[in-house]
């Protein structure tokens, strides 16, 4: 029997905004509740917030929503909080659902907060993958991340028998006026 393939459109990138709490709230369940291993919460966790928070989360970070033919593919969190240097921000949060996976969501929500990086004048994009998530780490290896050499071990997940550890992994922006301060 003769096998078809699908064809899908390209992702289409969108910022959420506040009002948008509930499919960002429906997004994080979904990869909480279908890849739990990769993430620092637990689906119990994110189920028991609130709307406030849900928002608030909105309002401190750029979270984009890639959308295949309107319907919503995955997501993507920029931030600038918490990180070691003054031109840094951080790429987190990075789920594709399983049904559009190889359609090119991932690399579109990548590019989409490697270029809000570049439009805020951020010098160095850092992330946090599983060590042994291949597909992951190929994924950043291709949009031009790199091992820093750091990891960390997980510490904010429920008690389990084995222990994830993370790998931190950089995209420096050379064409950034801003100069790096390295930790």
């Amino acid at each position: 029997m003769p096998e078809f393939a699908v064809i899908l459109p390209d992702p289409v990138v969108s910022r959420l905004l506040p009002q948008d709490w509930e499919t960002y709230r429906a997004m994080r369940l979904a990869m909480l509740q279908e890849s739990p291993r990769s993430f620092g919460r637990t689906h119990a966790q994110a189920s028991g917030f609130d709307e406030p928070l849900w928002k608030q989360r909105l309002m401190e970070n750029v979270v984009f929503v890639a959308s295949v033919a309107e319907m919503p593919a995955g997501s993507a969190t920029y931030s600038e909080h918490d990180m070691p240097g003054p031109g840094d921000c951080a790429l987190f949060g990075l789920w594709v659902d399983p049904r559009f996976r190889g359609a090119g969501v991932a690399r579109a929500l990548v590019d989409a907060v490697v270029s809000q990086a570049r439009d805020a004048g951020r010098v160095r994009v850092v992330l946090h993958v599983v060590a042994g998530n291949v597909p992951a780490v190929g994924l950043y290896d291709a949009a031009g991340f790199v091992p820093t050499g750091r990891t960390f071990p997980r510490s904010d997940r429920e008690q389990t028998q084995d222990q994830l550890v993370e790998v931190e992994m950089e995209l420096v922006l050379k064409d950034s006026p801003v100069s790096a301060v390295r930790p």
